[in-house]
C-alpha cells in the first residue's frame, strides 16, 4: 500500500469537546439549570392545543 498524506479535515478539536457546553452527536441532552416541572409542560401543552396555528402559539408564550 502507497504512502498518502492524508490532511486531517475534522470540525471537532480537542478544546471543544472539553468544553461542559459541548453536545457529541447522539450523545444526548445537555445538564439543565432547572427541572422542568410537570405544572409547566401541562400549561404548555394546553397552549398548544387551544392555539389555532404555530405562530399563533410561539407569539403567546
Amino acid at each position: 500500500m502507497p504512502k498518502r498524506n492524508v490532511i486531517d479535515k475534522r470540525k471537532i478539536r480537542l478544546k471543544e469537546v472539553m468544553d461542559e457546553n459541548y453536545i457529541p452527536f447522539l450523545g444526548g441532552r445537555p445538564k439543565r439549570n432547572t427541572i422542568i416541572s410537570d405544572d409547566e409542560v401541562l400549561n404548555l401543552s394546553i397552549a398548544l392545543n387551544t392555539s389555532k396555528n404555530l405562530d399563533e402559539f410561539l407569539t403567546g408564550l
